[in-house]
């Protein structure tokens, strides 16, 4: 009988393990090529960035301050059917609650403003050829939530924020109150309040757009509305500018 070689019995050895071996990648799935991102993927990705650096803002700001909003207000509405509106002037008040970056010059801020609004029109004549002149009052609580871009970083010898020049942008919510129609007719004056329920008024839900810039405790703030704020025919939009005591300690 003819031996085998011993080089030949290892080779046999191994091709008889080997074929007790189970190949566990068929059952792994396959990989595929990256697709290149497309705009709108970027979009999503960069909108989730600026998601994620606002929640880890807090933690890196690491100083709460808070602060009052107090002064006159200049409003108007922009109406389709109407282009003889002006600005009118009221007043706001209301709290805020901020975080101060400490290490850096973006910080974040929410409000919460009674904001007394509205608009009136220029003096006009009727068909009787009597002066005419329509007022509209609105009262309004608005909830800006801010991104705030400060010029400079916060340092052991400022007090308080309202030093440091800040460039504030962010949406706006406002909750309508009511209101007032107004009409001066000659020296008479007729008042009618309406209330946000009733049919063909104000709507109850208004929103747009705020950008303010402060600096040594004054602020100047215009709001742009981009809800229509009216039930009915024609649409009208909140136009508000506000100069504001700003500070924040």
């Amino acid at each position: 009988m003819k031996k085998s070689h011993p080089l030949q019995k290892i080779a046999a050895k191994k091709q008889k393990n080997a074929s007790t071996f189970v190949n566990f990648s068929v059952f792994l799935p396959r990989t595929t090529q990256m697709k290149p991102m497309n705009a709108k993927s970027m979009k999503k990705l960069a909108i989730l960035f600026v998601f994620i650096g606002l929640g880890v803002m807090p933690l890196v700001a690491q100083k709460l301050g808070g602060g009052l909003i107090l002064g006159p207000t200049f409003s108007t509405m922009k109406m389709n059917l109407n282009d003889t509106t002006t600005f009118r002037p009221d007043f706001c008040a209301g709290v805020r609650i901020a975080l101060i970056p400490k290490r850096f010059v973006v910080g974040a801020e929410m409000d919460v403003i009674y904001s007394r609004q509205g608009m009136s029109t220029f003096r006009g004549t009727n068909a009787d050829g009597n002066r005419i002149r329509n007022v509209v009052q609105s009262h309004y609580i608005n909830v800006p939530l801010l991104l705030n871009v400060y010029f400079r970083r916060w340092t052991e010898d400022d007090e308080d924020e309202s030093r440091i020049p800040c460039l504030r942008v962010g949406p706006q919510v406002g909750l309508c109150l009511g209101g007032s129609d107004v009409q001066i007719l000659k020296s008479t004056t007729t008042n009618r309040y309406i209330t946000p329920w009733e049919r063909g008024t104000f709507n109850r839900l208004d929103y747009g757009l705020t950008a303010a810039f402060s600096y040594w405790f004054v602020e100047v703030r215009y709001t742009f509305g981009l809800a229509n704020i009216f039930h009915g025919e024609g649409t009208a939009y909140n136009h508000v500018i506000s100069v504001t005591w700003s500070d924040i300690w």
